[in-house]
């Protein structure tokens, strides 16, 4: 698995053309993001997080980019010690505590895959990860613990799956699900479901996913009113 070098455009993150098998799309709903993510590969591990804080604006923007900086340097950490991603999440958990008032939390996804296929998740009430298998089915992690930066006493677990070659991970914002139709309706997590098992099929790689998955949103005239991000992982 090659991990790919970012580059800055005007919709977010981009990978180059050099094919790989991760993409990001992160585009604000304003000026500022609440939403953050974040890829470190450790030898036969390629980390990833992705998340986002609660409010939006400058506010949300600013803890964005603490929680952005203290999970790059305690996934590398992680990454190095080999640690499970409940024990990140925790770390972030206890760093987020002193710094959010009573009402503000983030929701965060931490996992890690093995270049066997391995999959681990720690899932923070986030919108749940979705696995695109191969015989076209759809399998979602759900949340393995509260909300970080909330509760007191909070403990998170990690779960484990196996990914085969051509399969594809898919992780979200709540951006992407809320987007708004025409009829009042939210775009939703089944028609997520339903157009990540239209595109995975014949995507090649990562980015195929990412805009396979938003030009399905487009094609529903959904409109984003919050900050979307995507990230794809494909094995």
């Amino acid at each position: 698995m090659i991990l790919p070098k970012f580059e800055r455009t005007g919709r977010g993150l981009k990978a180059r053309a050099t094919p790989g098998d991760v993409f990001a799309f992160s585009r604000a709903a304003r000026t500022f993001t609440g939403d953050f993510y974040f890829t470190h590969r450790e030898h036969d591990l390629l980390w990833f997080t992705l998340g986002d804080v609660s409010g939006k604006g400058l506010p949300a923007a600013i803890v964005m980019a603490m929680i952005q900086e203290e999970l790059e340097h305690r996934i590398v950490s992680c990454a190095t010690a080999r640690c499970d991603p409940s024990t990140t999440m925790m770390r972030l958990h206890t760093f987020l505590r002193p710094l959010l008032d009573s009402r503000k939390f983030a929701t965060v996804v931490i996992g890690n895959l093995r270049d066997d296929g391995l999959l681990t998740i720690a899932n923070a009430g986030h919108p749940a990860p979705l696995i695109a298998r191969r015989d076209g089915s759809i399998e979602p992690i759900d949340s393995t613990g509260p909300v970080a930066g909330l509760l007191p006493s909070s403990r998170w677990c990690s779960v484990q799956r196996r990914m085969s070659r051509g399969e594809s991970l898919l992780l979200f914002s709540d951006g992407l699900m809320e987007a708004s139709l025409s009829d009042g309706s939210e775009f939703g997590s089944d028609r997520i479901a339903s157009a990540l098992g239209g595109v995975a099929r014949d995507s090649r790689d990562a980015r195929s996913v990412v805009n396979g998955v938003l030009a399905n949103a487009r094609e529903h005239d959904a409109a984003f009113e919050d900050d979307v991000t995507l990230l794809a992982i494909r094995f």
